[in-house]
Protein backbone atom coordinates (compact mmCIF):
# COMPACT_ATOMS: atom_id res chain seq x y z
CA UNK A 1 0.00 0.00 0.00
CA UNK A 2 1.09 3.87 -0.64
CA UNK A 3 0.45 4.93 2.54
CA UNK A 4 -0.07 3.27 6.07
CA UNK A 5 -3.66 3.85 7.69
CA UNK A 6 -1.77 3.53 10.95
CA UNK A 7 0.22 6.78 10.22
CA UNK A 8 -3.40 7.87 7.93
CA UNK A 9 -6.41 7.18 11.11
CA UNK A 10 -5.73 6.21 14.52
CA UNK A 11 -8.61 8.12 16.15
CA UNK A 12 -10.06 7.92 19.67
CA UNK A 13 -12.99 10.43 20.14
CA UNK A 14 -14.69 10.20 23.86
CA UNK A 15 -16.44 12.40 26.26
CA UNK A 16 -12.83 12.87 28.54
CA UNK A 17 -10.10 13.14 25.74
CA UNK A 18 -9.54 13.10 21.51
CA UNK A 19 -6.34 12.55 21.59
CA UNK A 20 -4.04 10.04 23.82
CA UNK A 21 -2.96 6.28 23.97
CA UNK A 22 -6.35 4.13 22.81
CA UNK A 23 -7.68 1.69 25.74
CA UNK A 24 -6.86 -2.05 24.41
CA UNK A 25 -10.61 -3.30 23.13
CA UNK A 26 -11.76 -6.61 25.03
CA UNK A 27 -11.63 -8.34 21.97
CA UNK A 28 -13.00 -12.51 21.40
CA UNK A 29 -12.22 -14.49 18.29
CA UNK A 30 -14.40 -13.35 15.63
CA UNK A 31 -17.68 -15.10 14.79
CA UNK A 32 -17.96 -17.02 11.57
CA UNK A 33 -19.38 -14.31 9.95
CA UNK A 34 -16.40 -11.79 10.73
CA UNK A 35 -13.95 -14.24 9.45
CA UNK A 36 -14.67 -14.43 6.30
CA UNK A 37 -17.30 -17.26 6.58
CA UNK A 38 -20.05 -15.24 5.51
CA UNK A 39 -21.53 -14.80 1.49
CA UNK A 40 -22.02 -11.39 1.47
CA UNK A 41 -21.46 -8.09 3.53
CA UNK A 42 -24.17 -6.18 5.97
CA UNK A 43 -24.72 -3.76 3.33
CA UNK A 44 -27.32 -0.77 3.99
CA UNK A 45 -28.38 1.17 0.64
CA UNK A 46 -30.59 3.89 2.77
CA UNK A 47 -30.01 5.37 5.67
CA UNK A 48 -32.85 4.17 8.17
CA UNK A 49 -35.54 6.62 9.99
CA UNK A 50 -34.10 8.68 13.01
CA UNK A 51 -35.83 8.15 16.45
CA UNK A 52 -34.75 9.16 19.69
CA UNK A 53 -35.18 5.61 21.27
CA UNK A 54 -32.85 3.82 18.72
CA UNK A 55 -30.70 1.43 20.07
CA UNK A 56 -27.24 0.97 19.12
CA UNK A 57 -27.11 -1.30 16.60
CA UNK A 58 -29.62 0.75 14.81
CA UNK A 59 -27.38 4.17 15.37
CA UNK A 60 -24.04 2.32 14.15
CA UNK A 61 -26.12 0.76 11.18
CA UNK A 62 -27.24 4.64 9.89
CA UNK A 63 -23.53 5.43 10.65
CA UNK A 64 -22.35 2.86 8.41
CA UNK A 65 -25.37 3.85 5.67
CA UNK A 66 -24.18 7.18 5.18
CA UNK A 67 -20.44 6.63 5.30
CA UNK A 68 -21.29 4.24 2.00
CA UNK A 69 -22.80 6.90 0.64
CA UNK A 70 -19.72 9.15 1.26
CA UNK A 71 -21.80 11.26 3.63
CA UNK A 72 -19.15 12.04 6.13
CA UNK A 73 -20.56 14.70 7.86
CA UNK A 74 -24.27 13.47 8.18
CA UNK A 75 -22.54 10.56 9.45
CA UNK A 76 -21.33 11.63 12.48
CA UNK A 77 -23.76 14.64 12.82
CA UNK A 78 -26.51 11.98 13.57
CA UNK A 79 -23.80 9.41 15.39
CA UNK A 80 -23.04 12.56 18.04
CA UNK A 81 -26.36 14.06 18.21
CA UNK A 82 -27.28 14.50 21.78
CA UNK A 83 -23.95 13.83 23.31
CA UNK A 84 -21.47 15.27 24.96
CA UNK A 85 -19.04 14.17 22.09
CA UNK A 86 -20.78 16.95 19.84
CA UNK A 87 -19.94 19.62 21.78
CA UNK A 88 -16.17 19.13 20.97
CA UNK A 89 -16.75 20.93 17.37
CA UNK A 90 -13.13 21.02 16.28
CA UNK A 91 -12.20 17.10 17.33
CA UNK A 92 -15.50 15.91 15.15
CA UNK A 93 -14.30 18.23 12.30
CA UNK A 94 -10.22 16.31 12.44
CA UNK A 95 -12.28 12.34 12.96
CA UNK A 96 -14.67 13.51 9.39
CA UNK A 97 -11.25 14.60 7.74
CA UNK A 98 -9.52 11.38 8.57
CA UNK A 99 -12.52 9.38 7.59
CA UNK A 100 -12.89 11.00 4.00
CA UNK A 101 -8.73 10.90 3.65
CA UNK A 102 -9.36 7.20 4.59
CA UNK A 103 -12.32 6.37 2.09
CA UNK A 104 -10.00 7.98 -0.19
CA UNK A 105 -7.18 6.07 -0.14
CA UNK A 106 -9.14 2.96 0.78
CA UNK A 107 -11.78 3.28 -1.30
CA UNK A 108 -15.13 3.10 -0.38
CA UNK A 109 -17.15 1.65 2.18
CA UNK A 110 -18.98 -1.58 0.30
CA UNK A 111 -20.53 -2.35 3.86
CA UNK A 112 -20.11 -3.18 7.28
CA UNK A 113 -19.72 -6.42 9.65
CA UNK A 114 -20.69 -7.16 13.64
CA UNK A 115 -17.47 -8.58 15.21
CA UNK A 116 -18.00 -8.38 18.80
CA UNK A 117 -20.83 -6.79 21.26
CA UNK A 118 -19.75 -6.58 24.99
CA UNK A 119 -22.36 -5.72 27.37
CA UNK A 120 -21.26 -4.38 30.96
CA UNK A 121 -24.26 -4.08 32.84
CA UNK A 122 -27.64 -3.49 31.22
CA UNK A 123 -26.52 0.18 30.43
CA UNK A 124 -23.32 0.36 28.99
CA UNK A 125 -22.07 -2.10 25.66
CA UNK A 126 -19.58 -2.07 22.96
CA UNK A 127 -19.32 -3.07 20.01
CA UNK A 128 -16.57 -3.79 17.37
CA UNK A 129 -17.16 -3.56 13.84
CA UNK A 130 -15.33 -4.06 10.72
CA UNK A 131 -16.27 -1.39 7.69
CA UNK A 132 -15.61 -2.74 4.61
CA UNK A 133 -13.70 -1.14 2.05
CA UNK A 134 -13.28 -1.92 -1.11
CA UNK A 135 -8.71 -2.09 -0.54
CA UNK A 136 -8.78 -2.30 3.62
CA UNK A 137 -11.04 -2.79 6.25
CA UNK A 138 -11.02 -0.97 9.54
CA UNK A 139 -11.96 -1.21 13.26
CA UNK A 140 -14.47 0.73 14.72
CA UNK A 141 -15.46 0.41 18.61
CA UNK A 142 -18.28 2.57 19.37
CA UNK A 143 -18.86 2.93 23.18
CA UNK A 144 -22.58 3.37 24.42
CA UNK A 145 -23.98 4.46 27.44
CA UNK A 146 -27.88 4.67 28.74
CA UNK A 147 -28.13 6.75 31.38
CA UNK A 148 -31.80 6.51 31.64
CA UNK A 149 -33.90 6.14 28.22
CA UNK A 150 -31.88 6.92 25.66
CA UNK A 151 -29.10 4.92 24.06
CA UNK A 152 -25.85 7.84 23.65
CA UNK A 153 -22.83 7.45 22.30
CA UNK A 154 -19.91 7.77 24.96
CA UNK A 155 -16.56 7.63 22.75
CA UNK A 156 -15.59 5.85 19.22
CA UNK A 157 -12.31 4.39 18.55
CA UNK A 158 -11.18 3.68 15.42
CA UNK A 159 -7.82 2.16 13.09
CA UNK A 160 -6.30 -0.69 11.20
CA UNK A 161 -4.92 -3.13 13.88
CA UNK A 162 -6.53 -6.09 12.63
CA UNK A 163 -4.33 -8.64 13.87
CA UNK A 164 -5.79 -8.56 17.70
CA UNK A 165 -8.84 -9.44 16.28
CA UNK A 166 -7.63 -13.20 15.58
CA UNK A 167 -5.77 -13.37 18.87
CA UNK A 168 -2.30 -13.03 17.61
CA UNK A 169 -1.08 -11.27 20.09
CA UNK A 170 2.41 -13.34 20.64
CA UNK A 171 3.52 -11.36 17.42
CA UNK A 172 3.87 -8.21 19.28
CA UNK A 173 6.17 -9.56 21.88
CA UNK A 174 10.09 -9.58 22.02
CA UNK A 175 11.90 -12.54 22.06
CA UNK A 176 12.67 -11.94 25.64
CA UNK A 177 9.04 -12.37 26.85
CA UNK A 178 8.75 -15.81 25.03
CA UNK A 179 8.95 -18.86 27.31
Amino acid sequence: MKKSLAALLVCTLGTTAFSGSPVPAVVTKPSAQAAGESTAPAVETTAPAESETDGPEKIIARFFSYLQRKEVDQAYDQLTRGTKIAERAEDVKTLKSKTTEAITVFGPILGFDSVVKKNVGARLVSYTMLSLGKEFPLRWRFYFYKPQDTWRLIDLRVDDRLAPMFDETDEGRSREEHP
